[in-house]
């Protein structure tokens, strides 16, 4: 479950339950998803034609007017329930408007696409609470058209709003939009900074090290590409195989992410990360045709190893864990952490010499990565009164 924005006091959470349908009820979700995405796709062509022909607009309530004359005609599109396929209308105004925010920014503007089978795999209940029911003991849930599905029982979902039932990888899930205050913890009187990276995948100024989850050697995620890359039949088997490996290796991530988030959350009042930019620093070097990138192939697996690394995700789980617990987290600007030394200030390349930092000027010797934590931490505590460029200390204050 994780926590996604702030509303009247309140935090929005997620929650996820796998679900356990029959065959017959599996068969009857499937059809909704391929009703759903036909009518999407549909809606799309209706938009482009006319726009690229005639210079017409088709408006999102005429579509809607004509999604229950559809309903009223054909007893395909009846049989899904309605909420389902306005979700997918709405789906498409959400597209359209990202497309011409886009647009208006000078950016790259991604017109729409019609959807596959294969990127289409979520049902959305705008108003979740009103269709999806749990029985008493919340170990069955009614879906619409498909009857009372049996799900893991585990933590009691709260009241929700909006909800999704998803398909992943053969496996349907539930996920429910719920709301609850915070619960401020006790204070601790600690504070921490944390750096995150590559070879370490977080450093905290306390000198101990969160390490990231490797394994030496072949990995299931790897054998099953090399399986996929040497099958030319099958490969739709291959492919779900290299799916679930890499959900595996995502799963096994994401749990150890979890739990090293709580630790710092349960452990400190406040927490000091960078304000990394990770759309940036992954971004791709091939360049265009006019000017191309070089050392292409370093830049891109130098880009997989910082989102293999799951820093990205680790700061949006203390964030949110942060809030939840009432604790502050604060964003510093990043810029010559790694080359400033946490004693002196003295701020020099030499200094640098790969996993270990020695300073030019003081001789003070650390872990590079713990000594940038420590310069992370001391910037959050006295921010500057003017920083360059961006904001150094961005303060996100959970309380």
């Amino acid at each position: 479950m994780a926590a996604a924005s702030r509303i009247d006091g309140q935090l929005r959470w997620l929650h996820k339950v796998r679900l356990y349908p029959t065959c017959a009820q599996e068969r009857t979700l499937i059809e909704a998803l391929r009703v759903t995405r036909e009518l999407y796709n549909a809606m799309l062509q209706q938009r482009h034609d006319p726009w690229t022909m005639r210079r017409t607009p088709i408006s999102s309530k005429r579509q809607y007017a004509e999604i229950t004359e559809l309903r009223a005609s054909d007893p395909r599109f009846a049989a899904v329930y309605r909420e389902c396929e306005d979700a997918a209308l709405h789906r498409l105004d959400l597209a359209f408007a990202a497309f011409f925010r886009r647009l208006k920014a000078g950016e790259d503007p991604g017109y729409p696409r019609f959807k596959p089978a294969r990127r289409w795999n979520q049902i959305e209940f705008s108003h979740g609470d009103r269709a999806l029911k749990f029985d008493a003991t919340q170990r069955r849930m009614y879906v619409p058209s498909a009857g009372f599905v049996r799900l893991r029982k585990g933590r009691v979902v709260p009241e929700f709003g909006r909800a999704f039932i998803v398909l992943k990888n053969g496996r349907w899930y539930a996920i429910f939009e719920a709301h609850r205050r915070a619960e401020p913890l006790e204070r601790t009187g600690r504070n921490v900074g944390v750096d995150r990276g590559i070879r370490i995948l977080a450093a905290r100024a306390t000198v101990v090290e969160l390490h990231a989850r490797r394994l030496d050697g072949l990995t299931e995620k790897d054998a099953a590409g090399r399986v996929l890359n040497r099958r030319d039949s099958q490969r739709t088997a291959a492919a779900r195989l290299l799916a679930r490996a890499r959900e595996r290796a995502a799963n096994a991530r994401r749990d150890w992410l979890h739990k090293q988030s709580r630790m710092l959350v349960d452990r400190y009042d406040l927490i000091a990360l960078e304000d990394l930019r990770l759309r940036s620093m992954t971004r791709s070097a091939k360049g265009t045709v006019e000017e191309p990138g070089r050392n292409v192939r370093a830049k891109a697996g130098l880009n997989r190893r910082l989102l293999d690394a799951g820093s990205g995700i680790l700061g949006t789980l203390i964030r949110e864990k942060a809030a939840h617990a009432a604790r502050t987290v604060v964003s510093v600007d990043a810029r010559f952490t790694s080359q400033t030394c946490a004693e002196c200030g003295h701020v020099a390349r030499e200094s640098r010499k790969e996993a270990q930092f020695v300073c030019v000027r003081c001789g003070h010797e650390a872990d590079a990565d713990v000594n940038a934590a420590s310069m992370i931490l001391q910037r959050a505590e006295s921010p500057p009164t003017r920083a360059p460029g961006r904001a150094r200390g961005r303060m996100h204050d959970a309380a």
